[in-house]
């Protein structure tokens, strides 16, 4: 069996009898942390919070706000845990969770399902094949630094653009850019899966001046075939928000490519904003001043409160993926969007909801106010040379999304959407 001490599982049960069963069989196996969430929404949350994966998630499937399958998929997407167990009181609905796992992402690996309550020597037995699953993964590199190094040399750094559109109108306002890794052997690589080997190194500046260096060479070229609104964010990490040093090579950067601060937004994490440190909201307040966007990338409600908000000159904020799927089929959700856009709003900060996918969400967000989205019904992040041709082929579409009469229709993504 293998050695779990040095650990972190989460269990995510509605149930607060259930969910201290849970806690107490994974003790027993050893696991050295051990934490619990209440719901989905919960338990995303605390993972995004936490900034790095958990080796083990056990959830229940049935759960109001957002069900245990929903939360499977989410796992993926965001790549928040390696090993899955879920369990239910239904053996249709385990079924179901089994199925839905075998068409989705290689991880979280689901261990197995089981039927509530929950035994130690059935949690035992599903934990067992973790082990294995291990040996088969040890042929895996990782990814070091060192040979990111390589990689900013060897130009297998690309920026790609996701589009960010007007709710109102479907017009397309701005470009979030997302750096990737185009690995000789294992392909196009997401930010997610490299940057937090990074976190503490010189190479993280690196990272950062490269993008966006590329991208503003990039927003030049658009404006000058006529995409002259475009705007581009670009993510500023939290330890480098406190390096004047670098805040001014970036703001000389601009300069240097003829974009006018205006069009360029600089978006930061709550963490920024939480943590109060002076030489960062210092260094926010400066870049405000020259002129330059600032964004809050990934706004929490329950960490991210109206005092942190006003401590710096926001212009807009980006509401997390678990507050924007599905919200137009769950009461609640719908109340947490309003009373997040409805805080920005007293602010005077503008809003974006990031991981839309449905004609009624885009609809709901509209009704109440939200200002921009993007997301897979929008249209996936792409490389530079990808963007024209969807302007071109996505026009109209949008512009129809945007007249929609409301949230009570059914809707789903474009064709050939990719999970973004």
């Amino acid at each position: 069996m293998r050695n779990w001490g040095a650990c972190t599982a989460l269990v995510v049960e509605d149930s607060q009898v259930q969910r201290d069963h849970m806690t107490g069989l994974l003790r027993q196996a050893g696991f050295g942390v051990v934490l619990q969430a209440c719901d989905g929404i919960d338990a995303l949350r605390q993972l995004d919070a936490r900034g790095m994966p958990v080796e083990l998630v056990l959830t229940d499937l049935d759960m109001p706000g957002m069900d245990g399958i929903e939360l499977m998929h989410h796992l993926g997407e965001l790549e928040l845990a390696s090993n899955l167990v879920v369990a239910s009181a239904r053996d249709t609905r385990l079924r179901e969770a089994v199925a839905s796992m075998r068409d989705g992402a290689a991880r979280p690996r689901l261990l197995g399902a089981a039927l509530k309550p929950l035994h130690f020597d059935v949690l035992t037995t599903i934990l067992d094949r973790a082990a294995a699953a291990a040996q088969g993964d040890a042929a895996l590199p990782q990814l070091m630094p060192a040979q990111f190094e390589a990689a900013l040399a060897c130009g297998q750094i690309v920026p790609y653009f996701e589009p960010r559109i007007e709710i109102s109108s479907g017009l397309l306002r701005s470009l979030d850019v997302q750096p990737c890794w185009q690995h000789p052997e294992r392909g196009l690589l997401r930010a997610g899966r490299f940057t937090p080997a990074l976190d503490g190194s010189a190479l993280m500046a690196s990272l950062v001046l490269l993008t966006a260096t590329q991208a503003l060479r990039q927003l030049h070229a658009w404006h000058d075939i006529g995409l002259v609104s475009l705007t581009v964010s670009l993510k500023l990490p939290a330890a480098l928000a406190a390096d004047r040093g670098l805040i001014d090579r970036l703001s000389a950067l601009v300069h240097e490519h003829g974009v006018a601060p205006r069009q360029v937004i600089w978006e930061v994490g709550a963490s920024v904003l939480a943590g109060g440190n002076p030489i960062s909201i210092a260094n926010l307040a400066h870049l405000s001043l020259r002129g330059f966007g600032l964004g809050l990338d990934g706004y929490r409600a329950d960490q991210t409160t109206l005092q942190h908000l006003s401590r710096c000159p926001l212009t807009g904020l980006r509401l997390e993926r678990v507050l924007v799927h599905e919200a137009s089929r769950h009461p609640g959700r719908q109340l947490l969007l309003q009373q997040a856009i409805d805080a920005a709003h007293r602010l005077g900060i503008a809003v974006l909801a990031e991981g839309l996918e449905l004609a009624d969400d885009w609809a709901l967000l509209r009704a109440l106010g939200c200002e921009q989205a993007q997301g897979a019904l929008v249209a996936p992040p792409m490389p530079a040379a990808a963007l024209v041709g969807w302007i071109k082929g996505n026009r109209r579409r949008l512009k129809e999304l945007a007249a929609g009469s409301g949230w009570v229709a059914s809707a789903k993504a474009p064709p050939g959407a990719m999970s973004t």
